[in-house]
């Protein structure tokens, strides 16, 4: 073999090893590449630092994944940024192109099922990163009711999990009570009494509250309504306007409450002696050293039935034409919400944030047994979970909102009696009732 020949084959050798080794390394860095996960919320502020916080967490721990975590709010801060997160879903999933994961309230679901745009997370319940029934029963009974959902087929699946969760109360200032010598309201009658006296003898309103569907709706389920029924309106008739009046009156008649949508404000600022949210507000107004308050239940009528707030997790079909892929991306968004949704986690979030636990073990949990100790206003809405009802699941739910909101304003700024806007309300959202019900 003469030299030339031998350099030649050297050459030859040489460039293979190279192309070798440069496949192998092609594919141990394509192996090494994390899956990369896609997920929106709405959460701003110390929340979504919190937020982002858990995801780095979760990222650290499995580095064969990589959520990527979007504020997805309404822009310049301005508006409500859950209804901008819904429109942006509802954008993305037109062009076949939503997130992995995503905070979505229970009428949203309810859209998306319809669309067959979610995979129902117990599918992955007895997989490798999977629940076993004592974990999934751990679920509070509320809440995985909540997300129990029928599907297209007619069967059962827990389509989402639970994930910042919290219930309506009445916050009174401590301070104003004292001084008037005033019980706390546990009925509806007592409350208006109690707004009255405020009233008369401080010059503040006894109840500042945001003109919304929440505040019809806190009359409206303590008193046995409910929204829908059979398919059907149900907020209408005699209750429907018993509830409307029960407004105008505070407001017009005994001159006793505000409307307005800087209550929260004026009631952190002590011009205000009651007001009506969520326990997700208990750590604001925790904060503010001025402001001595209290917690109790929302007023009872008839009976005791407290609507709940906050969204959950679901994760969205994708569909990039490999399904390897897309399988793998799936796998990993479960793996995401079980560790969002797990008795540590859940329990740290709550402490952090001011949500309730999401998990009984969690609840009953020597960690946030402790917090409750620090902060007992929360109790009363752990207190208040026994009795707390899930809000309509319709896919319509968003634009009837809307229509009880304008109907409760309208009432309010007196443009239609109380008889004749619930009339109009009722009317319009059978409509949309029937509209939805056509389109299926």
């Amino acid at each position: 073999m003469n030299s030339k020949f031998r350099l030649f084959t050297a050459i030859v050798a040489l460039t293979a090893a190279i192309a070798l080794s440069l496949v192998c390394g092609t594919r141990e860095s394509q192996a090494q590449s994390p899956i990369e996960v896609t997920f929106w919320h709405a959460m701003s502020k110390a929340r979504g630092e919190k937020l982002n916080s858990l995801v780095q967490r979760f990222n650290k721990q499995n580095p064969s994944i990589k959520v990527t975590a979007t504020f997805v709010g309404a822009k310049g801060g301005r508006g409500n940024d859950y209804n901008a997160l819904y429109t942006n879903l509802l954008e993305q999933l037109a062009r076949t192109t939503p997130p992995d994961i995503a905070q979505v309230y229970e009428n949203w679901t309810t859209q998306f099922i319809e669309i067959g745009a979610l995979t129902p997370v117990d599918t992955f319940f007895n997989g490798p990163d999977g629940l076993d029934q004592a974990s999934i029963n751990d679920f509070v009974d509320i809440f995985r009711k909540a997300n129990t959902f029928t599907s297209p087929s007619g069967e059962q699946h827990i389509y989402t999990l639970p994930f910042n969760k919290s219930i309506y109360v009445l916050f009174y200032n401590k301070a104003v009570f004292q001084e008037l010598g005033l019980t706390p309201p546990k009925t509806w009658d007592e409350m208006r009494k109690v707004a009255k006296t405020i009233s008369t003898k401080k010059g503040i309103p006894g109840l500042a509250f945001a003109p919304n569907v929440d505040i019809f709706g806190h009359y409206l389920y303590t008193n046995g309504g409910e929204y829908f029924q059979n398919g059907k309106v149900s907020f209408g008739g005699a209750l429907g306007v018993k509830d409307l009046n029960y407004w105008v009156t505070l407001v017009h008649n005994d001159r006793s409450a505000t409307p307005t949508f800087d209550a929260r404000k004026m009631f952190s600022d002590g011009k205000a002696g009651m007001y009506m949210e969520s326990t997700s507000n208990i750590g604001n107004f925790e904060k503010n050293p001025n402001l001595k308050f209290g917690v109790v239940p929302i007023p009872r009528g008839t009976t005791m039935s407290y609507q709940f707030a906050g969204t959950n997790l679901a994760i969205f079909k994708k569909d990039t034409g490999d399904s390897t892929a897309d399988q793998g991306r799936q796998k990993a968004a479960w793996k995401f919400i079980r560790f969002m949704t797990s008795p540590e986690i859940t329990t740290e979030f709550a402490t952090a944030t001011g949500y309730l636990p999401v998990r009984k073990s969690a609840v009953n949990g020597p960690v946030y047994k402790n917090y409750i100790k620090q902060h007992p206003n929360y109790q009363v809405g752990i207190n208040s979970l026994q009795y707390a009802s899930v809000q309509p699941r319709v896919g319509c739910w968003e634009t009837v909102r809307g229509i009880l909101d304008d109907t409760l304003i309208e009432a309010l700024g007196r443009k239609n009696t109380p008889e004749d806007a619930m009339l109009r309300a009722t009317s319009m959202a059978n409509g949309m009732l029937m509209s939805a019900a056509g389109n299926q």
